[in-house]
Order: structure tokens, then sequence, then C-alpha cells
């Protein structure tokens, strides 16, 4: 029973799901940012980050495993891990540079770019060692508000705080699988929230 509930925990929580998650999180907020944007162009973003991050990758993925250049839609091993990774780098980068002409405020980007710059890093790494990336996109999106908290003075420790919490299971859930040890969980969720604060802080 604690295996499917973790299985279900990692769905839900997939790393290819955050940008999405982001976004909806941002139109939550009270802020000039959110509130100029108008509802048509709010549920278009949300279809267009939806279907170049998530759905899009998925659909490519799910062909490799049909292929058989993968052996599961969970990648349980290291090398089998480059091509995804390379496929949702491309998908996130598009989609960055796809927003980044269409005048939209600097927030929503740095999302996008930070989550962008962490496929990359779980790339890297994966060729030497291999990370939690669900943890590292957790991370990274508690990370990211805490660095707009930080940044644009947006009252949202609630919000971090459910995110850590949030953290905690998602970090359970793959030690539950079996799919990382403790180290990979920790350094995955301690990447994604150092890396992505620092890109709101610095950018």
């Amino acid at each position: 029973m604690e295996s499917k509930i973790a299985r279900l925990i990692s769905y839900i929580l997939h790393p290819l799901l955050m940008p999405t998650y982001a976004l909806l999180l941002l139109f939550n907020q009270n802020t000039y940012y959110v509130l100029i944007l108008p509802e048509k162009l709010k549920w278009a973003l949300t279809g267009l980050i939806l279907g170049n991050t998530f759905i899009l990758p998925t659909v490519i993925i799910w062909l490799m495993l049909q292929k058989g250049i993968i052996s599961s839609l969970q990648l349980p091993e290291r090398k089998e891990r480059t091509f995804p990774f390379v496929i949702a780098a491309i998908s996130f980068f598009a989609t960055y540079f796809m927003l980044s002409n269409m005048g939209l405020p600097a927030v929503f980007l740095l999302f996008l770019l930070g989550g962008s710059i962490l496929v990359v890093v779980a790339a890297i790494i994966n060729l030497f060692w291999k990370i939690s990336i669900h943890m590292m996109g957790i991370g990274g999106l508690a990370g990211g508000f805490a660095g707009l908290m930080f940044t644009h003075h947006l009252n949202t420790p609630l919000l971090i705080i459910l995110l850590i919490i949030l953290g905690g299971i998602t970090g359970f859930a793959r030690l539950k699988l079996n799919t990382h040890n403790e180290a990979q969980v920790y350094s995955g969720y301690v990447a994604g929230a150092l890396i992505m604060s620092g890109i709101f802080i610095l950018l």
C-alpha cells in the first residue's frame, strides 16, 4: 500500500509538472504582475507551459519506451536518463525563449529559466552520479518562491512551508520506491533550492 502511495506521489509531483505548478501558484498571488494579465492570457500560458514542458516531453519519452531505448518511464538506470534529460532541456529552453518574446513580467520567465538550468545541471551530474530530479524539482519550486519573497517582498511563508513539507513527502516516496538513496534525495533538494533561489536573487 505504501509503495502505491509513493508511486502516486511521484506522479503528482513529477519534475516535468513543476513549471506548470509554479505558474498556477504565481497566478494565485495578489501582485501587480499577476493582476495585469488578462484571464485569457493566463489560460493560454497555462496550456502552453503544460503542453511544452510536460505533455510533449512525456510523449517523446513514452515513444522511446516503445522503441526500447529506455526500459521504464521511471528511468531507473542512470545511463538511460541522458536522452530524456536532453529532451526536457530542449523543451524547457524552447518554452523560455518563446515566452521571452511576449513581454511578460520577468518573474514568469525566471521560473522557466531556472527550470531549464536545473535540467541541464541534472544532466551533467547524471553523467557521473544519479541525483534525484524529483527532489531537484520540488526543491527548485520552494527555492524559487523563497527567492521571490526575498526580492519582491512577496508574503508567502505558508506557501514555502507547504512546499518544504511536499519536499519531505516526495523524498519519502523516492526512498520508499528504492529509486534513490538518501544522499541522492537530500542533494537533489538542496541543489534545486539553492540554484533556483540564487537565480531569483542574482537576476
